[in-house]
């Protein structure tokens, strides 16, 4: 997604237009003379008569110079001569170059002007310079969409690999530093143009890879690494592991274009996908709060344990090379079939002045480096530039320093660790991502993406479990792909919000939802098939358990799997609670279900067992199962009262207006929020097992909402199912609801891709503190009591209060942005937004259900327990008509303190199984492979490839904080 200024293209060229125009009109006017000149240092140095000078700029005040002069120069105790010739066209500035030798120490310049007899003179001081050498990136920033139509995106960048890997043929005699590179930014263009070439083309891009013409980079695309889940954002990189193993390559770099931020969780899986090295070029203004700070910093960004490190480098803006060179050549947005443009002047609107400026700034600020990095795009989705190497060549040729160099994200991280690696700082912490409000745009596609996540991970689970043959690792993969692609942060067109109904818009819309919805038809399939047997027991079912603890918990078995009746009996015969439920489906309690494995119970004729069931009560505004009571506010259906009976505990703030109130806030102010009315509370479920509460609303900004308030007896959670009828609406707004509860002094945890983080404390500076972005739950918590939130459905949220309000548009460094978030346990479900100016929807509409879910726990903050809590409202037990032929399960159990399992899958080969560990404690914990059923494991430490590393016995360590894949053979 482009600039601001971009984003106006059709703007800027009617501005280019009539400047032109005004400039014809004028052009017999008589020409302007300058009548001072100004003398102002730069860092540069020229190649001059063989020698290496200092250059200073000769610049003409109030005009031009058009006559032949002499230029008198006095420096380091020499004085030249300069003579320059006549110029038609007028010279607004001169390059000097200072006599003598480099200087060590502050030194006087003066440069005089003899001109029509009259003789102008100007004074600077010049500072010592280091020599500089910069690196420029040449790419085009990948946004899936945005510009143009998908394929015709797709198609420009797969020209792009051809163009380049021609332009890089044709001037491999120039220097080396001016011969052409390409950098792809992101695997899904490889992986694309790989599908459509023929053995030919294949060849010939990976003769060009090995070469060093096309360099190639992890990410699968410029994804919103906060969206993913774990396994998910390791994902990310296979396909460019994948295509390295097969090729004998190492890929180990990061390009990230345009995403303001990105997730811990990049640092902490390091050694699992090999990537060592993170560019990040952001966006220049749009919505990106106080990031720019970073630019520039280089940082080793150190994993939440300790142990991973990634070189971090937030360079320039990608925008440079559009808005030296870009935006006055034609505009790509509206050409059919663009072509990379040949100026015929390389050297123009390239990097003078441009460089030596910023240059001069990074020394200001003590930059302890000499080289730096540059990107060069023509714009998003632009082609090549094809006059880069030209341009460099003849750079070098002037320039002794800076110098410029073609380069490759890995070729400089390497040059740069090579030379300074004793020298960077390193700094922990997660650069929390601006642009994940977006997605609230289309709140039901991405709440759709977070529970198709869960199920593709459980599918891969129970596959695992089962041992189940001919495992479909192509439509695993293809299903990551896709929910992937529905992650990468081009959401739209360019103008999806100022004209909604565009042909294009519209069109761009159908291919980013399809991603999750084609996602979902495969992962379907793939749930169908891991639960599906060749041969079944009647009337009886499996209950799978995916996790990696015994677990205890409801169980949902369809009506046509519980035809016979509501009684339930577990494999020892013994009945267990159950009821019907008005869905149809037949609701019961599986205890203790192991491990990453499965109980087997029958259904029989007959009613439900209701022994036990006594401590469920309902009425019309309140709700009680022996472990919690709520009471509902009867004009609003809010809850006004959350009591945890053991302590008789209120975890709900007194002076709020209820927890889970709906809330609609126009977008420019807070000041104007509403709130649902009108409500009607009535009884949805009422038995011994579930009961629950059904609240009928009016709402500003939809058809109306529901909100079910559910309670299990004997079960430790709360769960709220919303739903929202959603209207269209295109003027700004932002959706909530409000969890404001009562725990004093309480930290905010949360979690994250691989690890979770306590609000502020454990952010990065300039990161975003307006909004945040939960994977799976979080904690609220002081030091006696607290709360833990999870939500399967809605992943931003608000600390405190609510901090979107006027955080309209791009926001170029706006004062809204906050620059540090109090703890509070006030949390602001954030749903739904159209804040955004372009790329995301202008509007929504129709049934969109947000599920959460509340434990209230009588004890300090316990990550293990969070974790466990999470887990299983994010992955309930599954249920399949029981297996008729034995099935033995895992051939191990998995035990360590703090440790749980991430995922689990079988192995591509077949041979074993894959498993992800996350320890989420402080202490390094000790982890147990205990083979059983008298089997015998081989475990070996292994990584995103699968690869068998380094062995294992069955008792090992994982640090702190620490994640490691491992590989067990049967």
């Amino acid at each position: 997604m482009g600039t601001a200024s971009k984003r106006h293209l059709f703007k800027l060229l009617a501005i280019v237009f009539l400047t032109v125009s005004s400039f014809n009109v004028f052009a017999q006017k008589a020409k302007a003379i300058f009548t001072a000149i100004q003398v102002q240092p730069t860092i540069a140095y020229l190649k001059y008569q063989g020698e290496r000078r200092r250059m200073v700029r000769l610049i003409f005040k109030n005009g031009k110079n058009y006559q032949q002069a002499e230029i008198s120069v006095s420096f380091n105790n020499l004085t030249e001569k300069i003579n320059i010739p006549a110029n038609k066209q007028g010279a607004e500035s001169l390059e000097i170059p200072l006599p003598g030798i480099p200087v060590t120490k502050a030194t006087q310049a003066t440069v005089s002007i003899a001109v029509n007899h009259q003789t102008y003179t100007a004074r600077c001081i010049v500072e010592p310079s280091r020599s500089w050498n910069i690196y420029v990136l040449p790419h085009s920033h990948v946004d899936i969409g945005y510009t143009n139509t998908q394929s015709k995106v797709l198609k420009l960048h797969l020209d792009n690999i051809d163009e380049s890997i021609a332009l890089a043929e044709k001037t491999q005699h120039y220097p080396v530093a001016a011969r052409f590179k390409w950098t792809t930014e992101a695997m899904w263009v490889v992986d694309n143009y790989l599908a459509l070439a023929n053995q030919e083309k294949k060849n010939r891009f990976w003769n060009a890879v090995k070469k060093g013409w096309i360099s190639l980079d992890g990410a699968y695309g410029n994804i919103n690494t906060s969206l993913t889940d774990s396994r998910q954002l390791m994902q990310m990189f296979a396909k460019s592991q994948q295509l390295a193993k097969e090729q004998g390559l190492e890929i180990n770099t990061l390009f990230q274009g345009d995403v303001p931020g990105a997730s811990w969780g990049l640092a902490a899986q390091v050694e699992q996908t090999g990537i060592k090295y993170f560019l990040s070029g952001p966006n220049a203004s749009d919505r990106i709060g106080n990031l720019a700070k970073w630019q520039d910093k280089p940082f080793y960004w150190l994993s939440p344990s300790g142990k991973q490190k990634l070189l971090f480098w937030q360079c320039q803006p990608y925008s440079l090379g559009y808005q030296l060179k870009g935006d006055k050549i034609p505009n790509f947005f509206t050409i059919k079939d663009p072509k990379p443009f040949y100026t015929g002047h390389p050297s123009e609107n390239f990097l003078n002045p441009y460089l030596f400026d910023y240059l001069d700034e990074l020394a200001q600020k003590g930059f302890p480096y000499d080289m730096s990095i540059l990107t060069w795009a023509m714009s998003d989705n632009a082609p090549i530039d094809p006059e880069l190497p030209d341009a460099v060549k003849a750079w070098n040729e002037k320039y002794a320093s800076p110098q410029l160099i073609i380069t490759s994200t890995k070729q400089f991280f390497t040059d740069f660790e090579q030379k300074y690696a004793a020298e960077i700082p390193s700094f922990t912490g997660d650069y929390t991502e601006y642009w994940t409000d977006g997605v609230s745009s289309a709140a039901k596609e991405t709440a759709l993406s977070r529970k198709l996540s869960d199920q593709l991970k459980q599918a891969d689970a129970v596959w695992a479990i089962r041992n189940k043959s001919a495992y479909p690792v192509q439509s695993f993969d293809e299903s990551w792909k896709n929910l992937l692609l529905f992650n990468e942060h081009t959401w739209g067109a360019y103008n999806s919000v100022s004209h909604p109904d565009d042909e294009k818009v519209r069109s761009q819309w159908a291919v980013k939802q399809s991603y999750v919805l084609k996602a979902g038809d495969i992962i379907d399939t793939l749930s169908q098939l891991s639960l599906k047997s060749e041969l079944s027991k009647a009337n009886q079912i499996d209950v799978y358990n995916t996790v990696s603890w015994p677990r205890t918990d409801l169980v949902y078995v369809p009506a046509s799997l519980s035809k016979r009746g509501d009684l339930v009996k577990n494999s020892s015969g013994k009945p267990v609670l159950s009821q019907r439920l008005n869905t149809g489906e037949l609701a019961f309690i599986a205890e203790q279900v192991p491990q990453m494995g499965k109980s087997t119970f029958s259904i029989f004729a007959g009613a439900a067992y209701r022994k036990g069931s006594e401590t469920n009560q309902i009425s019309s505004n309140t709700i009680s199962n022996g472990i919690y009571k709520i009471e509902l506010a009867p004009q609003t259906g809010d809850i006004k009262k959350l009591i945890k009976i053991s302590t008789n505990r209120n975890y709900l703030s007194a002076d709020s207006a209820g927890l889970n109130q709906y809330l609609y806030m126009p977008g420019d102010s807070i000041e104007k929020i509403q709130s649902s009315s009108n409500a009607r509370i009535t009884i949805k479920e009422k038995g011994p097992l579930v009961n629950s509460l059904l609240i009928t609303s009016a709402a500003p900004g939809t058809n109306g909402i529901t909100r079910e308030i559910r309670l299990i007896s004997g079960l430790d959670k709360i769960e709220l199912i919303n739903t929202i009828d959603k209207k269209a609406i295109r003027t700004k707004e932002s959706v909530h609801f409000a969890f404001p509860f009562h725990i004093p002094d309480a930290k905010v945890r949360y979690s994250i891709p691989w690890g979770s983080i306590t609000a502020e404390t454990d952010q990065l500076p300039y990161s975003n503190r307006n909004w945040y972005t939960m994977q799976r739950w979080i904690d609220l918590s002081n030091n006696t009591y607290g709360v833990t939130l999870s939500s399967p459905d809605a992943p931003l949220f608000e600390i405190g209060k609510i901090t979107t309000a006027n955080l309209l548009g791009g926001l170029p460094h706006a004062p809204l942005w906050l620059s540090f978030t109090p703890q509070s346990s006030h949390i602001y479900s954030w749903v739904m937004n159209n804040l955004w100016h372009t790329n995301f929807r202008a509007d929504q509409q129709g049934m969109v259900t947000f599920r959460y879910f509340i434990q209230a726990h009588e004890h300090g903050y316990d990550s293990y327990q969070a974790n466990q809590t999470g887990l299983s409202n994010h992955q309930p037990l599954l249920v399949a008509p029981a297996a008729a032929t034995l099935e033995k399960g895992l051939p191990f159990t998995v035990n360590g303190t703090h440790t749980y399992v991430e995922a689990i899958k079988k192995s591509d080969d077949g041979k074993g199984v894959v498993l992800q560990l996350v320890n989420c404690g402080d202490q390094d914990s000790q982890i147990n492979i205990s083979p059983k059923n008298n089997s015998s494991v081989t475990i070996w430490e292994s990584d995103l490839l699968e690869t068998r590393k380094k062995l294992l016995k069955n008792l090992f360590t994982l640090s702190a904080k620490g994640i490691m894949t491992i590989y067990i053979e049967n």
